[in-house]
């Protein structure tokens, strides 16, 4: 028996300390519960923020980002520790989550017998950590900065209001949707200042708090009922019209423009870069060319994913009849005898160009569409000289009405035939190298057999809507060249050294009704459309044989992440991958539209007439091309304001008047007790002290109505206020002084000075702050 006393002693130390230490843990949350709530609804409005950053921030950032959102939650409600010690394991979590999402791997230290070694060490192993530890650590921060900062319900409301309007911006002016990021912030809003309430309550009624406890279904159940009625009405209701509209939207509406991004609109779907020429549209390729011209916003889903061999635009349509406002379908492009159906895989496409001086190279791609939708051709590097395979690499058969017109360069997909559009295939393609030197020896067109004749002439044609004053300036640019390829390369440069690109041109300039000469002498702005049309047309005004082409641009090449780690960002990829093989992401921003110029011996040439964008050819060799100045002044043209150029667009004005707004609401936030000081002296500067004293007891009689503290109509302040006392007894004193100064300055005979009504202002709002 004596030796079982120990082990006696010891499980009733064991069992007393566990009972002591959950008692604890109960208490410490049961006192900072609100903390903990704060935390949460601070997180989640965070995480709704990241949002915005969709299509800029990779998966694994949002990943390591919201892992951090929750982990730092997850320690603020069950790790009963100070704040500064809480805060350090947050941070430890940071930095293992960083590593973990970076791929972290230790290296260790060839030496440690200097500051240099030791600093060399830290570097390498903490440069790993990039960009994620950045990233996050700035979410975290901003976590615990809103947590321990918005502990009023003013500093509430002020950051609920502000995340509020960084979402509804983005929501307005990008193609990001935010309608259930907003929906969830409004949530967490309105949660958070429920709880603001009730941690009032409880510091100020302490005892009806403890009996608010016994009963938490009965209070909390409303709160939540009313709450999730809202989101649920938001979520699964977002089609309803709302009552008011973000201003850039009410201003483009009223220019006849439609908004692309608003949570009212459908998804965007594929259109037409300019076949409206009055409103805005969303980008994507082109199925209707006749009407060119109007705006529109990027729309950044992608559309197909293609691996190739080589960097290159993949090839949609042609057009050859320009008609003053587009491009119209001409069958002369696709002539019967170059058109050939029933292909086969891997069988030779044949072309009816004359290639034999060109140098080829061959572009293997494999396409992956992504688009749920169908078109009228594959696209491909061009010009196509096999298809591999089609759906499937061993099963896929190519479907009978797929057709190839070699004039045109189009393998023609049988549109409306019950033919499911392909999910994937395998294309061969020849593309040419670029040699400068040898094509300033040849001539545009197909030599002494064709002279603009017969079925080329389609390339050659303008409509009579195309202008003199066109042509004048054709032939200003290209007078003194040298040879047809020096006229093309004057003219390519021409456009993307005077114009300016632009996705929304002020189409308000046009007066002209020929596309192409309000593009070069009333807009003076605009997208590919624009340019490839333009250089179209001053290439036939100076008897280049010249035909358009859509398609798409070749899209993004993912870098490799290791090497992204370990090479800083210093390195190019063209450096690396000089002929820009791999998995290319293209997007609907990436409709694009260039020209083809046919030249004898090398076939069709692309030119690209487009500021910012560059054929990616094979080069061989590459020469610099000067474009002569050109005298306008004789032809009449209208006063543009350029791109970029103006601080008075309305859009600008727009953002300035809320840059100027916002700088003025945050300069009255920090400024209001005096503004408010300000406003009561200008408000009251005619009456005098003792009417000052009974005009500000009226208000906080007015005011304690708004707190739940009514006054009877058959009570008299003073009556009112000693019942006030009894609920707020920490009040008490300070409500029988406001008492006395009223009954004084209304009914007694004291003069009140200047000072005395002061230190009664700082009373009543000392009063109204503790309410």
């Amino acid at each position: 028996m004596t030796a079982a006393r120990p082990a006696t002693s010891s499980h009733t130390a064991r069992t007393a300390l566990s009972p002591s230490l959950f008692a604890r843990m109960r208490s410490n949350l049961r006192d900072s519960w609100y903390r903990r709530i704060a935390s949460l609804m601070t997180a989640i409005i965070i995480w709704q923020l990241t949002h915005v950053f969709e299509g800029y921030w990779w998966e694994e950032t949002f990943s390591c980002v919201q892992f951090v959102l929750i982990s730092t939650v997850v320690l603020e409600w069950f790790i009963p520790w100070r704040t500064p010690y809480r805060m350090l394991l947050q941070a430890v979590v940071l930095v293992i989550a960083s590593g973990h999402t970076a791929g972290y791997s230790y290296i260790k230290p060839e030496s440690l017998r200097s500051l240099s070694h030791l600093w060399t060490w830290i570097v390498d192993n903490a440069t790993q950590l990039n960009p994620f530890i950045g990233i996050a650590a700035l979410a975290w921060g901003m976590l615990a900065f809103f947590t321990l900062w918005a502990t009023t319900r003013k500093r509430i409301i002020v950051f609920t209001a502000a995340s509020l309007l960084s979402l509804m911006i983005a929501d307005s002016y990008t193609l990001i949707y935010l309608w259930d990021q907003t929906a969830w912030a409004i949530f967490a809003s309105l949660a958070w200042l429920v709880a603001d309430h009730y941690s009032r309550f409880q510091r100020e009624h302490p005892n009806s708090w403890s009996e608010l406890l016994e009963y938490p279904i009965s209070f909390l159940l409303p709160v939540v009922a009313i709450i999730a009625g809202i989101m649920v009405l938001g979520i699964l209701t977002p089609s309803v019209a709302p009552i008011m509209k973000d201003p850039y939207t009410m201003w483009a509406e009223s220019h006849g423009k439609k908004v692309i991004g608003s949570y009212t609109d459908d998804l965007p779907v594929i259109g037409s870069i300019g076949n409206t020429p009055t409103g805005d549209t969303s980008s994507g390729y082109s199925r209707n060319d006749l009407e060119l011209g109007g705006g529109f916003q990027f729309d950044y889903s992608t559309v197909m994913f293609v691996n190739t061999s080589h960097r290159s635009y993949w090839r949609g349509e042609t057009r050859s009849e320009y008609t003053g406002s587009g491009w119209a379908e001409s069958q002369e492009t696709a002539p019967a005898d170059q058109q050939f159906s029933g292909l086969q895989s891997n069988e030779e496409l044949p072309l009816a160009d004359d290639r034999s001086k060109a140098k080829m190279i061959e572009i293997t791609q494999a396409f992956t569409m992504v688009k749920e939708e169908e078109y009228p051709v594959l696209f491909a590097a061009a010009p196509a000289r096999q298809l591999r395979w089609f759906g499937n690499v061993e099963t896929g058969n190519i479907p009978s009405g797929l057709t190839w017109n070699a004039a045109g360069w189009e393998l023609l997909w049988p549109m409306g035939k019950n033919e499911p559009y392909p999910k994937t295939y395998s294309v061969v393609s020849e593309l040419p190298v670029l040699n400068s030197t040898a094509l300033k020896e040849t001539t545009a067109g197909w030599g002494a057999a064709d002279p603009q004749k017969s079925e080329h002439q389609q390339y050659y044609n303008l409509p009579q809507t195309v202008t003199s004053r066109v042509g004048k300036l054709a032939e200003q640019i290209t007078a003194g060249s040298s040879s047809d390829y020096e006229k093309a390369l004057r003219l390519q440069t021409y456009l993307k050294d005077n114009f300016a690109y632009t996705n929304e041109p002020d189409t308000s300039l046009r007066t002209s009704s020929d596309f192409v000469d309000s593009f070069l002498f009333e807009v003076k702005e605009g997208y590919c459309d624009y340019f490839s049309t333009a250089m179209a047309v001053l290439g036939r005004s100076v008897g280049l044989p010249v035909r358009w082409v859509k398609g798409y641009a070749p899209g993004v090449l993912p870098i490799n992440e290791d090497e992204m780690r370990y090479q800083g960002f210093t390195s190019s990829e063209a450096q690396r991958n000089p002929n820009g093989a791999g998995t290319y992401t293209v997007r609907n921003a990436d409709a694009h539209s260039w020209v083809e110029i046919y030249f004898n011996g090398f076939g069709w040439i692309p030119f690209e007439a487009t500021p910012g964008f560059d054929f990616p050819y094979p080069v061989e060799d590459e020469q610099a091309v000067t474009v002569p100045d050109v005298d306008l002044s004789d032809m009449k043209t209208t006063p543009v304001v350029e791109a970029g150029s103006s601080f008075f667009t309305p859009r600008a004005v727009m953002w300035y008047s809320i840059a100027i707004l916002a700088v003025l609401l945050v300069y009255a936030w920090f400024r209001r007790r005096q503004l408010a000081d300000s406003y009561t002296r200008i408000r009251y500067r005619a009456t005098n002290a003792n009417e000052r004293i009974v005009v500000e007891t009226n208000r906080l009689v007015r005011f304690a109505r708004r707190k739940g503290l009514q006054r009877e109509d058959w009570e008299t302040v003073r009556e009112a206020s000693e019942r006030w006392a009894q609920e707020r007894t920490y009040l008490r004193a300070d409500l029988k002084v406001v008492a006395d100064c009223f009954e004084r300055a209304k009914y007694g005979t004291t003069v009140y000075e200047q000072d005395e009504v002061d230190r009664f202002l700082s009373l009543v709002r000392s009063i109204r702050d503790r309410m």
